[in-house]
């Protein structure tokens, strides 16, 4: 199945409950629709019993949506997280996009926000950003940033795709990011329960088998650094200056005291975030390459240091490849 900016007639939907942050992401959804010509459906799903004013409220908004050539509205009745996710997979091309709720900053135990429950069932790729984002990053029409968040633990590479189809799409260069752990004594008990590579040479491996796979069509560059996941990601994605980051939907939904919540990690995130969802196919060239799968030749110690925050880029037709510069991973 190709990711949704492949398509030839892309489709966004647009789930609302007419909120200050959906309005507020108003601006954001038409860069979208623009950039990409795609469709638009604006969502709403209301409690039984409220049609009229739901059906007013839905009507009213985001009117400038009507202007688009390929644009509709749809009301359902029922549980909101329920009809928002079997509307998604009865349109399995379309990417969701769904602002957070306004947080009420009142204690609310096992409380799982509408937009997890949703994440959590939905089938399709979701656009959405974070509640203590200040402002909605602007995306450019061409060119930019777009990251790829890579733990080792995905099962599948969905996501990677579909980053590297809006780094294509938007002529942008893409960047994977990893974070090493910092060497503990429980890193070696995470050895026996993970796959996920837990020193350099194995990390520098898996993203070289990773960017191989992605062709010479995307400039790619690869982000190594090590430490507390939350603050070395969000050095990455400065070092980055990415206004997109694409990440795994398992990596993003935590479980937390029998609740599911969004990943601390991604708190710091500067970026629209897109939650991408493994799909069920049996295409073996997206399985997440197994840890150590390629043998390398032996780098000289100079050689091997990589320094933090310093990406590593992919020549044309030679990923990875060294340039020479100082800091420059050596393929």
């Amino acid at each position: 199945m190709l990711p949704m900016s492949c398509n030839d007639n892309p489709h966004l939907i647009f789930a609302t409950n007419f909120s200050e942050a959906c309005h507020a992401a108003i601006p954001m959804v038409a860069h979208w629709v623009d950039t990409l010509q795609a469709r638009l459906t604006l969502l709403h799903v209301h409690p039984r019993g409220a049609g009229s004013q739901a059906a007013r409220s839905l009507d009213s908004f985001f009117a400038e949506s009507a202007h688009y050539p390929s644009s509709s509205r749809q009301l359902l009745s029922g549980n909101a997280a329920a009809g928002i996710a079997e509307f998604c997979r009865q349109h399995p091309q379309a990417m969701l996009v769904m602002p957070p709720s306004v947080r009420s900053y009142l204690p609310r135990p096992l409380h799982v926000s509408l937009r997890t429950q949703v994440l959590r069932q939905v089938a399709t790729p979701m656009l959405t950003m974070l509640p203590d984002s200040k402002a909605i990053p602007e995306l450019p029409a061409l060119g930019g940033h777009v990251a790829c968040w890579i733990t080792g633990d995905e099962p599948r590479l969905d996501h990677v795709r579909e980053a590297a189809a809006l780094a294509r799409q938007r002529d942008a260069e893409l960047h994977l990011l990893f974070v090493l752990p910092e060497v503990s004594e429980g890193l070696m008990l995470e050895a026996l329960y993970s796959d996920r590579p837990l020193a350099e040479p194995a990390a520098i491996r898996l993203l070289d088998d990773i960017a191989a796979r992605i062709g010479d069509q995307v400039r790619v560059r690869v982000h190594l650094d090590t430490g507390s996941t939350q603050r070395s990601l969000a050095r990455l994605l400065r070092a980055s200056r990415a206004s997109l980051l694409v990440v795994d939907r398992d990596t993003v939904v935590r479980k937390r005291l029998l609740r599911g919540a969004f990943a601390s990690a991604l708190r710091d995130s500067p970026c629209l975030l897109i939650c991408v969802p493994a799909r069920s196919h049996d295409d073996d060239g997206d399985r997440m390459p197994p840890p150590n799968a390629r043998q390398r030749p032996a780098l000289p110690p100079s050689a091997g240091l990589v320094r933090r925050h310093r990406p590593a880029a992919k020549a044309p037709r030679s990923w990875l490849a060294w340039d020479g510069a100082p800091g420059l991973l050596p393929a």
